[in-house]
């Protein structure tokens, strides 16, 4: 019991910590004199490391440190970076704070989401129900810090960032985790490490992460330029706030609902219907100029980000065994946060700067659709998932 509340009490906290830094990303560096371009080519950088960085937090987590160490050593490394920011660096240094950020800040959903689906064996249903805490923590903080920094600026950033963590530092001595991934034969991991023994042991996992690579582009870019698209509109750094705010407060009563209809339907049908719905929201974003519409829209997309999450966490559970967990969850942040977001952020800031919102999120929509239908056909049948889900959940 002391376990599943410190479980709950991380993911709360570890949404609280990413609002009050992550959806400002794109504002602070734009407070610093950065182009759009320039915003484009930091984060792009930032998620060249990530690729790189995310794959060695699954790998750690699984065959070397264990899940909870790697965590710890996230959270301390995401820290020191943030807390940098508060010195007069040139924008190089900037840039290459957000860099290291990224870095370490990479373990933090591949080794919590690791931990729940293990700690709650996998159930759709309980995972969920953690999971909507991080939305909840990140929706309460990142509109309250909007609000704040509207009034006194970025400074405070670091200080809320470094709350945070020793919070999460603490809870994370209370959260359960399995034993390390090692090869039965030799005690060691296979060669190739854990992302190769995973692909290779579940083959369907290649076509589910190229369905979710194709609609994080536009998610991506969602995250990245539609700030952009909001302060251009005269929004503020509030207006940016609220955007994500109430794009994570949609996503709690969906997270809620999801575990029902998964068992009716099927996670492929949860995770699709997520993609197909979220390029419906990014074809308005190509069209709209109102900037309270735009916020409105995110309510459709904290729906559709909540089917996504859920269902690609969810499938990776099903499909990979326990000792994998890192490492599947992994490589979904590699590909949907990593790949694409390279994508998104460096082709995006061109676009963006040249040429608007319109062709940006148009061809964000269509590459999600076609997405929706990788997903489709690479995910076990729907009623195949839902009696997945459904011994699972007893």
């Amino acid at each position: 019991m002391r376990g599943m509340v410190a479980l709950r009490i991380l993911f709360l906290l570890v949404g609280a910590i990413i609002g009050v830094f992550y959806p400002f990303i794109p504002a602070i560096l734009d407070d610093r004199g950065f182009s759009a371009a320039e915003v484009g080519l930091t984060t792009a950088a930032a998620s060249l490391a990530f690729i790189v960085s995310v794959a060695g937090w699954g790998h750690l987590g699984d065959a070397v440190l264990g899940r909870a160490a790697a965590l710890r050593i996230g959270v301390v490394g995401s820290t020191i970076a943030v807390v940098g920011l508060l010195a007069d660096v040139p924008p190089l240094g900037v840039a290459l704070l957000i860099v290291v950020f990224v870095i370490f800040e990479s373990s933090f959903s591949p080794l919590s989401d690791a931990l729940a689906v293990n700690a709650l064996a996998g159930s759709p249903r309980a995972y969920a129900r953690v999971r909507l805490l991080a939305s909840l923590g990140f929706a309460v903080v990142s509109i309250g810090a909007g609000r704040l920094y509207d009034a006194v600026g970025y400074g405070p950033t670091a200080i809320l960032w470094a709350a945070g963590a020793v919070g999460m530092l603490v809870t994370i001595q209370a959260v359960p985790d399995v034993r390390r991934y090692h090869d039965a034969p030799t005690g060691r991991p296979h060669r190739g490490g854990t992302f190769g023994v995973a692909l290779r042991r579940e083959p369907r996992l290649w076509g589910v992460l190229l369905g979710l690579a194709l609609v994080h582009v536009g998610i991506i870019s969602g995250f990245t330029f539609l700030s952009l698209r909001l302060l251009d509109l005269g929004a503020g750094a509030s207006g940016v706030a609220l955007s994500a705010g109430i794009s994570a407060l949609a996503e709690i009563p969906a997270m809620a609902m999801i575990p029902r209809l998964a068992g009716r339907v099927g996670i492929r049908a949860v995770l699709v219907g997520g993609i197909v719905l979220y390029a419906v929201v990014m074809t308005s974003w190509a069209f709209l100029a109102d900037p309270t519409l735009i916020v409105v829209s995110r309510l459709a997309s904290g729906v559709a980000f909540a089917g996504i999450s859920i269902g690609a966490v969810v499938t990776i559970s099903v499909l990979l065994p326990p000792e994998l967990q890192a490492t599947g969850q992994a490589l979904y942040q590699i590909v949907g946060f990593g790949i694409a977001a390279v994508a998104a952020n460096a082709i995006g800031g061109v676009v963006y700067g040249s040429a608007g919102p319109l062709p940006l999120f148009l061809g964000s929509a269509v590459l999600a659709a076609f997405g929706a239908v990788v997903a489709h056909r690479s995910i076990p049948s729907t009623v195949a998932a839902a009696r997945m889900a459904a011994r699972q959940e007893g």
